[in-house]
């Protein structure tokens, strides 16, 4: 059905807010910008570190909380477990992460990372902060700051709407990433 144009005193809605086509639709814009985004700095990890962005992504991760477990790093990284665990073996034949059994509980193996890890990790962080920086100096100060708390609105606004499709869908909590 074709869409009635508005009055010419009635003002516009905003394209954000009322798409016609699919390359109008914020999640569709911001899915294009996240994997131009992301290609590039992905791109500094290797060539800077030798490392993948997801490699940069578990090393974070574990820098942040030292002798964490497998699945609580899953669950931190918000990765699949099969895909964290390939992820850790590779780098802890890398020399970068080390398995260590945690004195408290001999059955639980934790994760820290090595020495080489850690120098990884840091020259990762710095080149992050900097391509962060580089990334975001187009936006003034006032736009960075209006933008954080805009992203705040919208992660709020897509875990409500989120939780509602799931319990709409029988309390099943798909992925969606079909």
């Amino acid at each position: 059905m074709p869409r009635r144009s508005p009055s010419p005193s009635a003002p516009a809605a905003p394209l954000l807010k009322n798409p016609e086509h699919i390359e109008d639709f914020l999640l569709y814009r911001m899915h294009n910008l996240t994997r131009l985004a992301v290609r590039g700095v992905g791109l500094m990890f290797q060539r800077e570190v030798g490392i993948s962005r997801r490699d940069w992504r578990i090393l974070a991760f574990v820098g942040k909380t030292p002798q964490v477990s497998l699945s609580d790093l899953a669950a931190l990284a918000k990765l699949d477990m099969v895909v964290t665990s390939r992820c850790v073996a590779t780098l802890v034949e890398a020399g970068l992460i080390a398995k260590v059994r945690l004195s408290a509980n001999k059955r639980i193996t934790a994760l820290t990372l090595t020495e080489a890890g850690r120098d990884a990790y840091e020259r990762a962080r710095l080149g992050g902060q900097r391509y962060n920086r580089e990334f975001t100096a187009c936006l003034s100060d006032q736009e960075a700051e209006l933008f954080e708390r805009l992203l705040v609105k919208l992660e709020r606004q897509a875990r409500t709407l989120t939780q509602r499709e799931i319990e709409k869908s029988g309390g099943a909590p798909g992925d969606g990433s079909n």
